[in-house]
């Protein structure tokens, strides 16, 4: 492959993240996603949302931790263990949140994604805490609305 066309394929083509969460996975361009690491129980804290489930220190930082499917209005998946957190960066300007945890319900992938091989899903309506409901080559997925959830933890955090 010639070094333009080669350029021109990266152009067009995503890394991303897939995280399993419930009966989908969350699609996230790879540089939102700081680092995975092993579940461990948060601090909780009293009157808070269900979907927020506490914080935990991860590189000497305090960062919260939330349940994607609790703040997706949908029913909390059982543990398991395999469940994983998902270290986020954070995308909203307020220096208290630098960085966020999602659990997730196993181990991340990586994909490559071009733009055609996501389509909508046709009759599947997203959640207050995603931006869409997508398929991406043939699997189901969501788009998580990062600003929306980092907006809801610093109500609480």
């Amino acid at each position: 492959m010639s070094g333009q066309m080669q350029s021109t394929a990266a152009v067009n083509e995503l890394a991303t993240l897939l995280l399993p969460v419930k009966d989908k996975q969350l699609v996230l361009p790879n540089v939102t996603v700081a680092e995975i690491i092993p579940y461990e129980e948060p601090l909780a804290k009293d009157d808070t949302p269900e979907w927020y489930l506490g914080s935990l220190t991860w590189r000497n930082q305090t960062i919260p931790l939330v349940s994607f499917d609790a703040m997706n209005d949908e029913v909390v998946s059982g543990e398991s263990s395999e469940r994983r957190i998902a270290v986020l960066n954070s995308i909203v300007d307020d220096d208290r949140l630098h960085f966020c945890g999602i659990v997730t319900d196993g181990v991340p992938r990586l994909m490559r994604v071009m733009a055609d091989e996501i389509t909508d899903d046709v009759g599947a309506t997203a959640g207050p805490a995603e931006i869409s409901r997508v398929m991406i080559s043939g699997e189901r997925a969501a788009i998580p609305d990062v600003e929306h959830i980092q907006q809801e933890i610093l109500k609480v955090f």
